[in-house]
């Protein structure tokens, strides 16, 4: 008998740590829960059935691979913190709070990144984690499950995704080093038919000064050859002899340098020749 007591008291008394919760389901149903502290049960009657915690517990999701708007491949990982508030919900009202919490973030990170582009998805990590706390915390609310926060730690493509980003990227770099060669190549043959123009334009404008010149010392020559004639015409007016004599001076000097030349030459004379030369001479002299 003392040994059946000890038993019962033994099974009667539950010591419940500062930070556990003791579910108590009397014949099959939910009867109490027992909090931190000293708490009797009745044996064979009662029966602790699960222990909860009451501080923060940390669920991770895992690799969770979802189709974005723009049919690619995103994997995300993200954490979760959860405080159970309400153990018997916790026990009762789902089977395997800790997985199903995990379930049901996965599902809701899947789907708003289905509602995102791969872009939008690479950079809206606040606005997704807003929504997977709008999304599940109703629900966890209904499990006992006070929802303290949700941290995103990765989105990036899948493998796949990253192969195909890469190719395109190099596709992308190498266009624009091709647009780059184009316009360094379009540079260069706008710069020389500019450097020909240039050349072409100050040839021809060489051209029109030396011309320009030339019309001007022509201009200067044949006035100063006007003014001569001008002068000389005055001046045989007042002197005929003067000029017969010029030119008999010149007919002369130039038949002495006809007979200079060593090649073997016939020299045919005017038949007035002498006349006109003795002409000169008495004309020369008379002045004397």
């Amino acid at each position: 008998m003392l040994f059946l007591a000890v038993l019962c008291i033994s099974m009667a008394v539950r010591i419940v740590d500062q930070t556990d919760a003791l579910i108590v389901a009397r014949i099959g149903k939910y009867h109490r829960t027992l909090r931190s502290g000293l708490n009797f049960i009745i044996p064979f009657v009662d029966r602790v059935v699960a222990t909860t915690s009451s501080k923060d517990i940390i669920l991770a999701l895992g690799k969770v691979d979802a189709i974005s708007k723009d049919n690619a491949v995103v994997l995300a990982d993200a954490l979760i913190v959860i405080r159970v508030t309400e153990p018997d919900k916790a026990i009762f009202g789902v089977d395997n709070y800790e997985r199903s919490t995990v379930l049901l973030a996965a599902a809701a990170l899947r789907s708003k990144l289905g509602s995102l582009s791969l872009d939008e998805a690479l950079t809206s990590r606040d606005e997704i984690k807003v929504n997977i706390q709008e999304s599940i915390r109703t629900e966890l609310e209904d499990w006992g499950i006070l929802l303290r926060s949700v941290e995103i730690q990765e989105i990036t493509p899948s493998d796949s995704m990253l192969k195909a980003m890469e190719a395109q990227a190099a596709a992308e770099r190498e266009r624009k080093a091709a647009v780059t060669r184009a316009e360094g190549e379009k540079t260069a043959v706008t710069l020389h038919a500019d450097a020909q123009r240039y050349s072409a334009d100050q040839d021809a404008k060489g051209r029109l000064d030396a011309a320009k010149s030339d019309a001007a010392a022509q201009v200067e020559l044949a006035q100063a050859t006007a003014e001569a004639v001008e002068k000389v015409g005055k001046a045989l007016k007042d002197n005929p002899e003067a000029a017969q004599y010029m030119l008999g001076e010149k007919f002369i000097e130039s038949y002495s340098r006809l007979a200079e030349s060593g090649n073997s030459k016939i020299v045919a004379l005017p038949n007035d020749f002498m006349a006109g030369v003795a002409s000169l001479l008495k004309g020369a002299a008379a002045k004397a």
